[in-house]
């Protein structure tokens, strides 16, 4: 099969494409023909070498967790799927080796959600990831209710966009933060009130708007200062869910009784096919998408080293 990967660590350039073997099937796993995937930093980061110390691998390694395509194999022990059908899924691992920049995946079959008829594989390739981290983060960890005031950091990105969206489902008034080309975008998102971070201090008008506090920060920067502001503007009782990092040890987390992890996605079919139904429905939004050849992987990760990429990159991997 034709695939991405890489056999060292190192800048974009160490992206290779040819061809690698099919993976084979495990018990409770499907082999899905992949037609798109998405892009995410984790990608690159894990490309880099970073996170070293919470992965395992085996060279080479063909990078990317979330997929669309069609399954065409079942593996024993696998009920309630069969092949032919299109799916959506989050083939996250710990062993990094089979990734979904490539033509097939083989992934547990907890871990995909049928596609929608009205959403296109480019469209449900960008979506589980963001999806599934953005709802463990606001509704499963923080537990956010309507009406509740929430500040979703770096809104204009992937995970940022997705999150506004669904946050706004569950009825919050949200807070976020970008630069004010993408002031529309986060505004079509469900954004309430953005803020140029360039321009002005989030922390500052944040704190002059909501005095007694935020319910709940997503903190998805990873300097010093963003970090230990997420704890700064949220109310006793709230809730900090970090994306990128550990939580800071500050004192003030445990005075105020906050809430707070490091939070990582977690790989949940039933989860996702709820999400992808709320999609499907038109009650939450699909991030903007930028659609990518397989053989631009390399400059879809030094795009998203730049850290102003909208949306998503999904990759195209072949047509279905």
């Amino acid at each position: 099969m034709r695939a991405i990967y890489y056999e060292k660590f190192g800048s974009a350039d160490v992206l290779k494409i040819g061809d690698l073997s099919k993976p084979d099937i495990k018990p409770g796993q499907v082999l899905v023909q992949i037609a798109a995937a998405a892009v995410n930093p984790i990608d690159r980061r894990l490309r880099a070498g970073e996170l070293q110390e919470f992965f395992q691998r085996e060279w080479p390694i063909i990078p990317g967790f979330d997929f669309s395509g069609r399954i065409v194999e079942v593996g024993d022990g696998v009920t309630g799927w069969q092949v032919g059908q299109d799916v959506v899924g989050l083939a996250f691992s710990w062993f990094l080796h089979g990734g979904t920049y490539a033509e097939y995946i083989a992934v547990d079959a907890s871990a995909i959600a049928m596609k929608p008829d009205n959403i296109s594989f480019i469209e449900g390739a960008a979506l589980p990831l963001v999806s599934l981290t953005a709802w463990q983060a606001l509704v499963e960890f923080s537990d956010l209710k309507s009406g509740q005031r929430v500040l979703i950091q770096a809104g204009a990105g992937g995970l940022g966009s997705t999150a506004i969206s669904i946050a706004k489902y569950m009825g919050a008034y949200v807070y976020t933060t970008a630069r004010e080309h993408n002031f529309d975008y986060v505004k079509s998102c469900g954004a309430d009130f953005a803020i140029d971070y360039t321009a002005s201090s989030y922390v500052d008008l944040i704190k002059a708007r909501e005095p007694d506090g935020l319910d709940v920060v997503l903190e998805s920067l990873t300097n010093d200062e963003a970090i230990t502001s997420a704890i700064h503007l949220v109310k006793p009782g709230g809730a900090v869910p970090y994306m990128n990092n550990p939580p800071p040890d500050m004192d003030e987390i445990r005075q105020k009784n906050i809430k707070t992890d490091f939070l990582h996605n977690r790989p949940d079919g039933q989860m996702l096919q709820d999400i992808m139904a709320l999609y499907g429905a038109g009650k939450v939004q699909i991030p903007y998408i930028e659609t990518m050849k397989m053989e631009e992987a390399a400059e879809a990760h030094r795009r998203s080293e730049g850290w102003h990429t909208r949306g998503k990159m999904v990759l195209h991997i072949q047509d279905m």
